[in-house]
């Protein structure tokens, strides 16, 4: 397996993590990951955007995420790893 995700699973990860990020601001939690996905101007239903435009919101919404959580001190590595992942799939 190559690990890497078609279109199809990028969209429906993005609509799961959506759901998150609806659910944390429904109880009163927003932060700036947040806000920098709402200015993407990208919704998971809009499955004529190209895959990377989806994995960009991904990305913001995981950040999001983890932040609500408390883990953001983790965020640095993440970013790191993700960055080296995206060099070996170019």
């Amino acid at each position: 397996m190559s690990g890497q995700f078609g279109k199809e699973e990028v969209v429906h990860l993005h609509l799961l993590l959506f759901q998150i990020k609806k659910f944390f601001e429904s109880v009163g939690i927003e932060n700036e990951y947040f806000h920098e996905y709402d200015s993407l101007k990208i919704l998971p239903v809009q499955i004529f955007r190209q895959k990377i435009e989806h994995r960009e919101a991904i990305m913001k919404l995981c950040y999001g995420i983890m932040k609500a959580i408390g883990r953001e001190e983790e965020l640095e590595r993440i970013c790191q790893a993700v960055r080296g992942m995206a060099v070996v799939e170019h």
